[in-house]
C-alpha cells in the first residue's frame, strides 16, 4: 500500500505535468499559427506594390 501511495504521487505529477505541457503548445502553436498568417499577408502586400511598381516601369 505504502508503494502505491509513493509511486501514486509522481504518477499524479506525471500526469499534470504532460497536460500542463499540452496546454502550453496549443497556446503557443495557436500564436504561431496567428503570426504566420500575418507574416503572408505582409508578404502578399509587397508582391503587389512590386507588381505594381513593375506595371508602371513597364509603361515607360
Amino acid at each position: 500500500m505504502q508503494l502505491i501511495v509513493s509511486q501514486g504521487i509522481f504518477a499524479v505529477l506525471f500526469v499534470w505535468l504532460l497536460y500542463d505541457t499540452r496546454k502550453e503548445s496549443k497556446i503557443r502553436e495557436e500564436l504561431l499559427m496567428q503570426q504566420i498568417s500575418k507574416s503572408e499577408e505582409a508578404h502578399n502586400a509587397i508582391i503587389r506594390a512590386i507588381e505594381n511598381l513593375a506595371n508602371k516601369l513597364g509603361g515607360i
